[in-house]
């Protein structure tokens, strides 16, 4: 025979219940987004990442930190590709540079970066350089790109086409049609 089932054993029951489909609820539709989230990403991307931060400290005399709105990190290829990208170099001596781009991407394997899209470097002592790309190469420890560059410091307004730069013998060189106006103080 059925038994009488008190109202605070009902309650209880019903909690349970309620308790249990609503955990089974969140379950799937939490699942059901993570799948839209999933076929929003490409299939070639690893790993997304909003605000992105990063700082290298393999070498004593330099740092580098990287900032991003977003990067892509995909495994296969060793690269991670930033949007809106900064970096800074942070020298040993105190010395500080920070690159701006548009986009830019860092070879995971090699550490070598290429930056691109209205690239500006700024020093902190006010220098400054505008080109469309830059390429790092860890290993040689060189800045360089072949595109135009404005090279910008007060009183001093210098325009050439293509770049090297050298971190470990701190030299800059214009490549080519190089010209410059310098104002007398």
């Amino acid at each position: 025979m059925l038994e009488k089932i008190s109202a605070k054993k009902l309650f209880i029951g019903g909690s349970v219940l309620l308790a249990g489909a609503l955990f089974l609820y969140v379950l799937c539709v939490a699942h059901k987004e993570e799948n839209n989230v999933l076929k929003v990403l490409s299939d070639r991307v690893d790993l997304q990442i909003k605000d992105f931060h990063y700082t290298e400290v393999g070498d004593p005399d330099l740092t580098w930190e990287i900032n991003a709105d977003t990067a892509r990190y995909i495994k296969k290829d060793d690269v991670t590709l930033f949007e809106k990208i900064e970096a800074k170099l942070i020298f040993s001596s105190g010395k500080m540079y920070t690159i701006t781009g548009k986009n830019g991407s860092l070879h995971t394997d090699t550490k070598d970066m290429d930056i691109y899209g209205n690239v500006v470097v700024v020093s902190d002592k006010g220098d400054r350089f505008e080109t469309d790309s830059l390429n790092y190469t860890h290993g040689d420890g060189m800045i360089h790109t072949k595109d135009t560059v404005k090279m910008t410091r007060p009183g001093v307004d210098v325009k050439g086409v293509g770049m090297n730069i050298s971190l470990r013998d701190k030299k800059i060189t214009l490549l080519s049609d190089v010209s410059a106006i310098i104002e007398k103080k």
